[in-house]
C-alpha cells in the first residue's frame, strides 16, 4: 500500500481487509523502517468495521514529514497484548514536504568535480 503523510495533516485513514473486528479491542499498528529497522508504534483508532474491511485512523507524530522519512516501510497491526499480527505487509510512505531529489547540488570544491575521461582504444566485442 503507498500512504501520502501531509505534514499539515497527519491523521491518515487506512483500511485492511479484516472484516467484523471487535471495537471493545485495543489494537497497535507499528511500522518498521527498512532503513533503521526502528519500530515506530503509531495511535490509531478503530472508525469502521463491516463484513468486507475495516477502516483505522492511524496519527503520524509531528514533523514526520520533516524528517524525510519517504521510503519502504514493514507495518503489523496487533491486537493489543498478543505478539501474533493480524495482518503484516509492505507500505511505501510518501512525505510532503519530503524535499525532492536532486534540489541541492552537491560540489566538493574540488577543481576537478566535472573531469572527464578520454577514451583512445575501446574493443569491439
Amino acid at each position: 500500500m503507498t500512504v501520502y503523510v501531509n505534514e499539515e495533516d497527519l491523521i491518515v485513514n487506512l483500511y485492511f481487509n479484516i472484516p467484523n473486528m471487535s471495537d471493545s479491542l485495543l489494537y497497535t499498528f507499528d511500522i518498521t523502517s527498512e532503513y533503521s529497522h526502528e519500530p515506530l508504534e503509531l495511535p490509531n483508532a478503530l472508525l469502521l468495521t463491516n463484513s468486507r474491511y475495516t477502516q483505522f485512523q492511524v496519527l503520524f507524530p509531528t514533523g514526520f514529514g520533516d524528517e524525510h522519512k519517504n521510503g519502504i516501510y514493514y507495518w503489523n497491526l496487533k491486537q493489543t497484548g498478543l505478539e501474533i499480527p493480524l495482518q503484516s505487509g509492505l507500505m511505501k510512505i510518501i512525505t510532503n514536504p519530503g524535499g525532492e531529489i536532486n534540489t541541492l547540488a552537491y560540489d566538493s570544491g574540488l577543481v576537478t568535480e566535472e573531469r572527464v575521461s578520454d577514451v583512445y582504444f575501446r574493443p569491439n566485442y
